[in-house]
């Protein structure tokens, strides 16, 4: 097992907390508390419900034995982390907290852990895993942290359909990262002809559109449209010489990455305007819950998991230790969201959310914290000594 302090238990670590952060999200939606006049609990059995439960822990017991956790370990947590969840619903007038939850929840966590020991005793990370998943390269984990961003607008797409033009601005900035690493190094992956980079290209969209798979539109033409694209891009001339091209890249996707968030921040951007007001959770009345997860408030997340990635990459050359660069990470964080809240405030609707800031700040700090933990864990499985 391995040991806590390794470069790989810390990733886990953070990607642990990252999916607690999700979870909470998930089950805790919509905010809203109020005592009630009496506690109920739903004693029902659904077979969907309790296979949905168990995949939603899943990762929980995975990723903490990956921290060095034992199973005993992975259950405790997986049991504490429902009971609470479970223990907070019942404050929550559009949620019914379920004893059956807890146990499938506790199942899931325990699966997580086997499915840890059974994958590890089969599979380990190289430098030839490195090497094929190409993590050595930069950008490319920006690139890949793209993927969920665009599979949970995807998600987003089925309820709202107008929401295609934030899959452009993402699509966009995945084939500019994608032509640019290939205008730097396609001399050393062998690449010669743009063909396979823009099947490549549309390759990586399709997976992140994954959940729309099945609707011609927006879904054929984006991936047509990111495989033209980024061929295009990639048929100009470089002219840099610096082989440090990370920054030159990110200031291009910086933009439309930017206009993209504030889009989805205000969406829909043509409300009303109304005197600047804001609320606790994320509404401001008791009402259904429209759908059963919430896929924009889910994207929204990661976008700012994203944002915090990207901003760690772009100060990523100056090897500076995690623990120095995390107060510029949350100033730039909390500066984004504030911005955003303030902005949210004078549209119509439930308006600013403390909750909502609360989470897509640390959403952010999970995106640097990833990327500082990544770096360090790929030149550890390289054989490069740390800065």
């Amino acid at each position: 097992m391995l040991p806590l302090h390794s470069t790989s238990a810390r990733l886990a670590a953070a990607m642990l907390g990252y999916f607690i952060l999700v979870i909470v999200l998930l089950t805790l939606y919509p905010f809203y508390f109020a005592i009630p006049l009496q506690f109920e609990l739903d004693l029902r059995v659904r077979p969907d419900d309790i296979i949905e439960n168990i995949i939603l822990l899943l990762p929980i017991g995975f990723l903490y034995r990956l921290t060095g956790g034992s199973r005993r370990g992975a259950l405790i947590l997986g049991f504490t982390l429902s009971m609470s969840v479970e223990s907070l619903q019942l404050f929550l007038p559009v949620r019914t907290a379920a004893p059956v939850d807890v146990v499938a929840n506790t199942l899931g966590a325990v699966a997580g852990a086997w499915l840890y020991d059974h994958l590890t005793a089969r599979l380990t990370m190289t430098p030839t895993m490195v090497g094929r998943l190409a993590l050595e390269i930069p950008l490319m984990g920006l690139l890949y942290m793209l993927i969920p961003l665009l599979w949970m607008n995807a998600l987003a797409l089925e309820v709202e359909p107008d929401r295609w033009v934030l899959t452009v601005l993402i699509c966009i900035s995945g084939s500019i990262i994608l032509s640019d690493i290939y205008r730097m190094w396609g001399g050393q992956f062998g690449l010669s002809a743009k063909g396979w980079l823009g099947l490549a290209a549309a390759g990586w969209c399709l997976l992140g559109m994954g959940p729309g798979v099945l609707h011609i539109f927006p879904t054929v033409p984006m991936v047509i449209g990111v495989a033209l694209l980024t061929m295009a891009r990639a048929a100009l001339p470089w002219r840099i010489t610096e082989r440090r091209f990370e920054r030159i890249t990110l200031g291009r996707i910086l933009p439309g990455f930017t206009l993209y968030v504030i889009l989805l921040a205000l969406w829909p951007p043509l409300r009303e305007l109304t005197a600047w007001h804001g609320t606790f959770g994320l509404t401001d009345r008791i009402e259904p819950v429209n759908t059963r997860y919430p896929a924009a408030l889910l994207e929204y997340l990661a976008a700012f998991t994203v944002l915090g990635y990207l901003s760690a990459e772009w100060r990523g050359r100056a090897e500076r230790p995690l623990a120095q660069d995390l107060p510029r990470l949350f100033l730039i964080a909390l500066g984004a969201a504030l911005a955003m809240e303030i902005l949210v405030g004078f549209q119509e609707g439930p308006g600013a959310s403390l909750v909502r800031l609360c989470l897509v700040v640390s959403g952010a700090l999970s995106g640097g914290m990833i990327y500082h933990l990544q770096r360090s864990h790929v030149r550890f499985l390289l054989g490069r000594p740390a800065r």
